[in-house]
């Protein structure tokens, strides 16, 4: 376990991105927000696409390339950009958005170029934001984009020329015993109490919480 990935931080994330990125790499970040990752990239060429029009004021004073828009349509010509970023947009998608979003990052992605999408999963703080429509896991782009994966569909397939370069999961430690913590009851207490040492020893319990997947376009 890679204990960097154990957090809801986004730079240990944003850090994958950013090492696809090259000297001369043409590079959009879908859903920029506040330009977190263009900030953490240093890069002031990215091109930022945001459909929240009070963010793109706040984009536009630091970056010369800002557009505002909606998903899934990408105001880009084909083959322009050798990385597309996008972080923990795609849970506020209905299907059909997310299907038709990959069908223009396919259009828009160069040939040997990376998409990478950060998302979370399933678990019981999923639901805390109210614009979480559903997670969708990565098995998703595979199918929808790479070869050897098109049982089962209920659309077209995308494309099969994809590779997944990387998938990295993002951890929360699930603690347990913590509703005994307080009891006054004796048995309650040592179990809590060797629970801990336990858990101090490095006997601990995850959760997958998410993912960043690299799927690279062939040539």
């Amino acid at each position: 376990m890679n204990e960097k990935f154990v957090t809801h931080s986004r730079e240990p994330f944003f850090q994958i991105g950013k090492d696809l990125i090259g000297p001369k790499s043409t590079v959009l970040d879908v859903g920029a927000g506040n330009g977190n990752f263009a900030d953490f990239c240093n890069q002031k060429n990215i091109y930022l696409f945001e459909g929240n029009p009070s963010s793109i004021k706040s984009l536009e004073a630091n970056y010369k390339n800002v557009y505002l828009g909606r998903l899934p349509e990408l105001p880009f010509d084909d083959t322009f950009f050798d990385v597309i970023h996008m972080s923990h947009v795609i849970e506020h998608l209905q299907p059909q958005e997310v299907y038709d979003t990959l069908k223009e990052f396919d259009r828009c992605c160069k040939p040997g170029g990376a998409i990478v999408i950060s998302a979370p999963l399933m678990w019981e703080g999923f639901y805390d934001d109210l614009s979480h429509i559903k997670p969708y896991n990565p098995f998703i782009f595979q199918k929808y984009l790479c070869s050897g994966f098109c049982d089962n569909l209920t659309r077209e397939p995308i494309a099969k020329n994809y590779t997944v370069e990387k998938l990295q999961y993002r951890f929360l430690e699930k603690k347990m015993f913590y509703t005994l913590k307080r009891s006054k009851n004796l048995i309650s207490k040592v179990t809590f109490q060797a629970y801990e040492f336990l858990r101090k020893k490095g006997f601990k319990k995850y959760q997958k919480t998410g993912y960043t997947i690299v799927l690279r376009k062939g040539k």
